[in-house]
C-alpha cells in the first residue's frame, strides 16, 4: 500500500516541481509550491508509520515515546527515503535549487521562449556596467560604455544620425548615475574614467549584487577559520548535550512496553512531586515487607506518556531534541562547507558575488550563450538582427567571439575614449 500511493505520487510531484520551475511563477508561489513538496514527503513518512503495511513494514518493540527519544523515527524515515522513488526527485530538485542559488553557472541555458522573455525583462532593468563589474570586479571602459551606448540607443534615450550620435528628450530620471554619465560623454564631452568606475562600484554594492571582502586576506582568512570553528562548536556541544541529557533525563524502557524518564536532578524531582497526584505515575515496584506485599514508588522515575507534567514535557524535548542533533551538526557542516569555499575562491579579490548576484549573471551567462545560435549575422532576417543587435550588450560584456564586436566597440567608443 504505500508503495503503491509513492508510486501515485510520482506525477503529482513532478506537476508540482515543473509548476515550480516555470519563469513565469512569482517568488511566493515558488516557495509555497516547494513548502508543499516537503510537506508531501513529511506526511508520507507518517503514513508509513500509522499504517506500518509491506513493504515499508517496521517492528515497534518499544513504545512511540522511547522511539521519539532514542531517534529511532530518524533511523526508520530514512529507510522510507531510500525505497520511496518519489522522495529521490523531490530531494534531486531541492540539490537543484540550491546548486543553482549557489553557483555561477557560465554555461547556463535558456529552456524556452518563457525563460527567454522573463530574462530579457529583468536583464533590460539592469545596467551592463553592473553585470560585467559583479563578473570580473573590474570595468573594461571601451566595452561597458559601448555596451551601455547601445542599450541607451535601444531604450530610446539615444538615436543614431549620420554624422554621430544625438541625445533624445527622453526622460532619464530613471536611469543610473552611471548610465547619466555615458549620456554626458555624448551631450558635451566629458568623462571622467575613475568616477564612473566608483559609480559603477558603489550601485553594485548598493543593489546588493556584491559585497566587499572586508578585512582582505586576514579577513579571508578569518572567515575560513570561522568556517571551520562553528561546526566544530556545534558538534563538541551537540556531544555535550548528548551526555547531559544522558545523565539527568535518561529515557529506557520497560519489558511490557512502558517508558520512563529516569531524573538525575533533585530540583526536578521536587518540582514533580508538587505536580503528580497519582503515585501510579511514578515507576513502582512490589516489596514484601514483614511478609507483607506493598508496593515501592521511586519519585526520580515518571512515566514519559505523562505529558501533563511540565518535567515530563522538559524531559520528551531534551531526548527529542538530542536525537535531532546529528542532523543539525550536518547541516553546520555543509555551512561551513560553503564558507570555506567562497572565501578561498574570492581571497585575492576585494569583493564576493552574493547570491542575488549569481541569479543575475547566471540569466546574463544563459542570454549570452543564447547568442550562439545567432553567430552567423549574414543569414538572419531583419527582425533577427534587431534581436542580434540588443543581445550582443551581452556579448560585448561577457566575452562572447562574435565577429563584428570589434567593429560595435570602435563604432562607439573611437571618438569619445
Amino acid at each position: 500500500m504505500p508503495l503503491i500511493i509513492g508510486l501515485f505520487l510520482i506525477p503529482v510531484v513532478l506537476l508540482i516541481i515543473k509548476k515550480s520551475n516555470m519563469v513565469t511563477t512569482t517568488r511566493k508561489n515558488k516557495f509555497l509550491l516547494n513548502f508543499f513538496l516537503f510537506i508531501i514527503s513529511i506526511a508520507f513518512i507518517i503514513l508509513c508509520f500509522v499504517i506500518n503495511m509491506e513493504p515499508l513494514k517496521f517492528e515497534i518493540h518499544y513504545s512511540i515515546e522511547y522511539m521519539i527519544c532514542r531517534g529511532e523515527y530518524i533511523f526508520y524515515s530514512g529507510l522510507i527515503f531510500l525505497f520511496s522513488p518519489f522522495m529521490w526527485i523531490v530531494a534531486i530538485h531541492y540539490i537543484s535549487l540550491i546548486y543553482k542559488k549557489l553557483k555561477i553557472r557560465k554555461k547556463a541555458i535558456l529552456k524556452g521562449d518563457e525563460e527567454y522573455i522573463c530574462y530579457r525583462g529583468d536583464l533590460d532593468k539592469i545596467s551592463p556596467s553592473l553585470i560585467m563589474f559583479s563578473s570580473i570586479f573590474d570595468l573594461d571602459l571601451k566595452k561597458t560604455i559601448s555596451s551601455i551606448i547601445l542599450k541607451l540607443k535601444l531604450n530610446g534615450f539615444i538615436e543614431e544620425k549620420e554624422y554621430g550620435l544625438k541625445l533624445t528628450n527622453k526622460d532619464d530620471s530613471t536611469l543610473l548615475e552611471s548610465e547619466k554619465m555615458v549620456l554626458n560623454i555624448i551631450k558635451n564631452g566629458n568623462f571622467d574614467k575613475k568616477l564612473f568606475q566608483k559609480k559603477v562600484e558603489e550601485e553594485c554594492l548598493k543593489n546588493k549584487y556584491i559585497v566587499k571582502n572586508r578585512g582582505g586576506i586576514f579577513g579571508s582568512i578569518f572567515r575560513i577559520f570561522l568556517g571551520c570553528l562553528i561546526p566544530t562548536i556545534v558538534f563538541a556541544f551537540s556531544l555535550y548535550f548528548d551526555e547531559y541529557t544522558l545523565e539527568y533525563y535518561h529515557v529506557y524502557p520497560e519489558k511490557n512496553g512502558d517508558t520512563y524518564f529516569y531524573l538525575r536532578n533533585f530540583k526536578d524531582v521536587e518540582k514533580l512531586e508538587k505536580e503528580v497526584k497519582d503515585l501510579n505515575d511514578y515507576y513502582s515496584s512490589p516489596l514484601i515487607i514483614n511478609g507483607k506485599e506493598t508496593t515501592s514508588y521511586n519519585y526520580s522515575q515518571i512515566r514519559a506518556n505523562k505529558i501533563q507534567y511540565s518535567i515530563v514535557r522538559k524531559a520528551l524535548f531534551l531526548n527529542a531534541l538530542s536525537a535531532c542533533m546529528i542532523i543539525v551538526v550536518i547541516i553546520f557542516i555543509f555551512i561551513g562547507l560553503y564558507i570555506i569555499i567562497e572565501q578561498i575562491k574570492y581571497i585575492k579579490k576585494g569583493y564576493r558575488v552574493t547570491l542575488k548576484g549569481k541569479e543575475m549573471l547566471n540569466k546574463a551567462y544563459a542570454l549570452k550563450n543564447y547568442l550562439n545560435n545567432y553567430s552567423l549575422i549574414k543569414e538572419r532576417t531583419e527582425e533577427e538582427l534587431v534581436l542580434w543587435e540588443y543581445y550582443l550588450i551581452y556579448a560585448i560584456i561577457l566575452d562572447v567571439n562574435v565577429d563584428i564586436e570589434d567593429e560595435i566597440i570602435e563604432k562607439y567608443v573611437k571618438s569619445i575614449l
